[in-house]
């Protein structure tokens, strides 16, 4: 017993570093594309810094949903890996240690993971998202140029088709384009050489035009005719979505009662009924996927005899995988191609049977072939570009 709780603590002090590590790493990552994205807003939009910051802020836990378990399985991984390597695994074996004994600590990673993602998939998970959504609502009410972007045609206001070739910011516009059809009877194009959007005042954007031309069509009366300006205020009533005003949340911001309750409001097999169902088992799915990756990992890691490059390139491949099968699971149920309760739950039963045939393999020290076959191919193909080199070499 003392030997196994010494023995518990070196492998899970061995796994906790690398969990931590991945962890950080991949958050870091995500954070990054995300960063890209928000950095225009603060360069061309002058959005501050501040509220940059708290968007960052409230998608953490989004992220956090999905990398937990992917630090779950390179935790692991890397953790056996090294033991494996250095033949430590081959002389615990020898002290009589068996794989079920090296279980506990592997369990109490995945269980501490297990119930980190519970949590913030359960409550801070629509906590951010609905946060997120109501700052970016109550930003772009306050800076209106948000709802526009430059070089793209932008049709969120009904009746209108809006482009802008460059953003100055602050407001300022240039080489506008709008196709007004918002008047069933008549059609405008009007092209501006300059801009200035106004904040939303109730629900309306004012959009003023500096020296341009309106061009009218009357599809009636076949008459068509042209008025240039020097100024010309655009008053445009603007969507809820656009002005700010937050009346519901939307499937992705409703915590488990709330989406309990609303599922009572759609008929079953419906498409907001699918989604509504989704979002409930996506809740329980996803943070059970940090169990599941902690037991496909302790036999790769056992049997495999690579560096920490080779478990990174493994791990690689078992998240592309799984979120392989995660995104069809999610399309297919959303469509009612099969119930919803069943189909976000298929990429788990489908790694939960590969975990437990690897583990039971393992247990009777008879891993599949095909393991040992992979873990030569790094070594395969740096003998073929080894031998191309020296061919090319000689020639």
């Amino acid at each position: 017993m003392f030997k196994t709780t010494i023995l518990g603590r070196y492998i899970f002090k061995e796994m906790l570093v690398p969990f931590l590590v991945s962890l950080g790493v991949f958050t870091f990552v995500l954070l990054m594309a995300r960063i890209t994205e928000l950095t225009n807003l603060v360069v061309n939009r002058g959005v501050g810094l501040d509220v940059v910051g708290l968007l960052l802020l409230y998608t953490l836990p989004y992220f956090f949903v999905f990398t937990v378990p992917m630090a779950t399985l390179l935790g692991v991984l890397l953790a056996f890996l090294r033991l494996s390597s250095d033949n430590e695994i081959t002389v615990m074996k020898a002290s009589g240690v068996s794989l079920w004994q090296m279980l506990p600590p592997v369990a109490a990673l995945a269980i501490a993971a297990w119930l980190i993602s519970w949590a913030l998939a359960m409550w801070a998970l629509p906590w951010g998202n609905f946060q997120f959504s109501s700052l970016l609502l109550k930003t772009a009410q306050s800076k209106s140029e948000l709802a526009l972007q430059e070089r793209t045609f932008i049709n969120a206001f009904p009746g209108l088709l809006i482009q802008v070739a460059r953003m100055q910011g602050g407001g300022a516009l240039e080489d506008i384009f709008i196709v007004d059809e918002r008047d069933p009877n008549k059609e405008s194009t009007i092209i501006a050489k300059a801009g200035q959007v106004f904040p939303i005042t109730d629900g309306k954007l004012t959009l003023r035009l500096y020296h341009g031309s309106i061009h009218n069509v009357n599809q009636q009366l076949n008459i068509a005719k042209t008025v240039t300006f020097d100024t010309y205020d655009l008053s445009i009533s603007t969507p809820s979505a656009i002005s700010g005003e937050k009346t519901s949340k939307g499937e992705k911001e409703m915590y488990f009662s709330e989406l309990l309750a609303e599922l009572k409001n759609y008929p079953a097999n419906s498409p907001m009924y699918n989604s509504l169902q989704m979002e409930l088992q996506k809740m329980f799915a996803l943070p059970l996927g940090c169990l599941v990756m902690a037991v496909i990992a302790l036999p790769l890691g056992i049997h495999s005899r690579g560096g920490r490059s080779w478990g990174v390139a493994v791990a690689a491949v078992v998240f592309f995988i799984y979120y392989l099968l995660l995104s069809a699971a999610w399309s297919f149920g959303s469509i009612g191609v099969y119930p919803p309760v069943i189909g976000i739950w298929v990429p788990n039963l489908v790694f939960a049977a590969l975990a437990i045939s690897l583990f039971r393999r393992e247990l009777k020290e008879k891993p599949y072939e095909w393991l040992s076959n992979l873990e030569r191919l790094p070594s395969y193909f740096m003998q073929r570009l080894t031998r191309a080199k020296n061919k090319k070499g000689g020639q």
